[in-house]
């Protein structure tokens, strides 16, 4: 049995009194490196690491080691921020995770389960909010010990420590449901089986830190600071909060299975302040912004104005990354799960890449707004070339550029890139052009967007949609000014309450397709029962050429995989190991 001191949750029983179990004796020692070398018998104690502000340092960023967590997928034996070692894409309608291998296959088949729950980072995020009490408590010691620690930067340490926690449990929010809330030290002769909090006591223990952290955090970080976080760090979060406490999962008074304790799951009502909140909350990040250097990319071209937000690192729209992960080789996790196999072979030598389904591929518009016709064709190229610009932006399709090495895509019948591609289109999206075989970097540090403006722009209409059962002209302004920046036309006026919820809801697919938000949203919106959704045929398209035109190509749609989903799916479950030690309460179904 492991333990993170916390709870009686995987670990053994130590506890937050002592402080440095073992588990974060290596924890430090990997962050800090050098500094934590020592004789032979002599121990790194809980008053060394609060002895300076050097040492404080030191633990800060062990901290947002284990308790930021990463969108992109990392090898089991890599980094705690993410060992899925895939996108979760794979488990909606944006995407087949070519090999079958990744847990995302378990939820295409229904199969997860409480043996495999999928959730890699569970026992890290408690680790994460041991370490955020410890610093609680510890920190305003120094500022007596060592004259170079201000009680101003004091403050500002507890407010990121506040943030990281905050985050966590946001994380567990969106999975579980009500979480057992700890947020002091827990002796070794009190009881450690903690039951779960209800979700709304969890919500509002979120806000809670976040309220507290806004005032001490600097509008913006250095430049050799980032990855740190700011008060738009921590108001986005608030927002996403909220934002989420108002969808129709938790926001009502019927969860998606019938439990006695739905508490744990949802309010038990449904209440359109919350809606309110939301929207306040959201308009915050928004008017706060401005005064941050954090705006919108509108300067690139609308050819590029959307590649620009994810291949150029630490630009203006980007309010928080993750970046504690080192160097990553092309073979290696990350990268490996996206490239194609023809293309960089993964470290496995086995089958490696995402491919869109055409049931993504079919939300894209053309250039003038219109739906566009898949039923198939002799007219691929040109049916491309007339789409949503964002389309080429985010995928590498047949005889697309992937970069210098390889300039083109090849994904027709007998080409290089076909094989395995059910879709019919690979990912390259998050993927860096720079990152080559030969001739470039051979090492990438990658970077993963945890926030960014453009989703606050998307989430500003929908709640404002919801507020006045049908959109407001700010509801129109938001949404089309995301569009305009692509070239996009702007959505038709004079749209329901439910219509404008469907062009929300689209838009957010397009626009922050692959940026861990899909499977997020369709499961607060309790639409993954939607044919085709989570459940039901995934299309994809095979290319032939043509004889006689090297120019177009013909392509037929097809269905490549029929996917399920069960109403308890909403909610991941807890581990077996969990349940059995008889204190935690179960998701429905489960």
């Amino acid at each position: 049995m492991k333990t993170n001191g916390l709870i009686y949750w995987r670990i053994p029983a130590f506890t937050l009194i002592g402080f440095l179990s073992l588990t974060l004796l290596f924890s430090c020692e990997d962050a800090m490196g050098d500094f934590l070398e020592k004789a032979p018998g002599v121990d790194v104690s809980e008053d060394t690491i609060f002895s300076s502000k050097t040492q404080v340092d030191f633990f800060l960023t062990s901290l947002y080691q284990y308790g930021i967590h990463s969108n992109l997928g990392y090898s089991r034996i890599n980094p705690v921020t993410n060992n899925s070692m895939t996108l979760l894409s794979g488990a909606t309608d944006e995407s087949e995770t070519i090999a079958d291998w990744y847990s995302t296959q378990e939820w295409n088949k229904a199969t997860i389960n409480p043996a495999a729950p999928d959730d890699p980072r569970f026992n890290y995020r408690w680790i994460a909010i041991r370490k955020t009490i410890i610093m609680l408590d510890r920190v305003d010691e120094v500022v007596v010990k060592d004259p170079t620690m201000t009680p101003e930067y004091a403050r500002q340490l507890k407010a990121e420590a506040k943030f990281i926690r905050a985050l966590n449990y946001f994380e567990m929010l969106k999975r579980y449901g009500g979480v057992p809330i700890i947020d002091r030290r827990i002796g070794l002769d009190e009881n450690l089986k903690i039951p779960r909090n209800s979700l709304a006591d969890v919500v509002d223990f979120i806000l809670k830190d976040c309220n507290e952290a806004i005032p001490d955090l600097p509008f913006e970080q250095a430049p050799n600071l980032k990855g740190r976080a700011t008060k738009l760090t921590v108001m986005a979060l608030r927002a996403k909060t909220l934002l989420y406490a108002a969808s129709p999962l938790f926001n009502t008074a019927t969860p998606p299975l019938d439990f006695a304790d739905k508490e744990l799951i949802c309010y038990g009502n449904y209440d359109p302040n919350r809606w309110r909140a939301a929207a306040t909350a959201i308009k915050a990040v928004l008017d706060t912004a401005a005064i941050s250097n954090c705006y919108l990319i509108i300067t690139q071209g609308t050819d590029r104005n959307y590649k620009y937000t994810w291949d150029i690192y630490d630009n203006p729209e980007i309010i928080f990354a993750e970046k504690a992960n080192k160097d990553c080789n092309r073979w290696e996790w990350p990268w490996s799960a996206i490239a194609p196999y023809s293309i960089y072979p993964g470290s496995t030598g086995g089958t490696s890449g995402i491919s869109p389904t055409l049931n993504f591929v079919r939300k894209y518009e053309d250039k003038s707004g219109h739906t566009v016709d898949w039923s198939g064709g002799d007219d691929l190229q040109a049916k491309m070339a007339s789409l949503d610009p964002r389309f080429a932006q985010t995928i590498a399709y047949n005889l697309s550029r992937w970069n210098a090495e390889f300039p083109q895509v090849q994904i027709y019948q007998g080409g290089r890139d076909a094989q395995f591609c059910y879709g019919g289109f690979w990912l390259h999206k998050l993927y860096p052009e720079t990152l080559t075989k030969d001739g470039g970097i051979w090492a990438y540090k990658p970077n993963s967007t945890l926030f960014q403006l453009n989703e606050f722009y998307l989430a500003y209409a929908e709640a404002l949609n919801e507020i006045n059962n049908g959109p407001t002209a700010e509801a129109y302004q938001y949404i089309n000014d995301i569009r305009a920046r692509s070239g996009m036309p702007n959505i038709p006026a004079g749209l329901g309450y439910d219509d404008f919820k469907k062009r929300v809801q689209k838009e957010r697919a397009v626009e922050l397709a692959f940026d861990d938000h899909r499977f997020w949203d369709i499961r607060r919106w309790m639409i993954a029962e939607q044919d085709g959704v989570m459940r039901g045929d995934m299309w994809g398209i095979k290319i032939y050429p043509i004889v006689g035109n090297a120019t177009e190509y013909r392509y037929e749609p097809y269905v490549f995989e029929t996917r399920s989903f069960d109403k308890k799916m909403y909610l991941h479950p807890f581990s077996t190991g969990e349940i059995n030690k008889g204190y935690l309460i179960q998701n429905p179904g489960y």
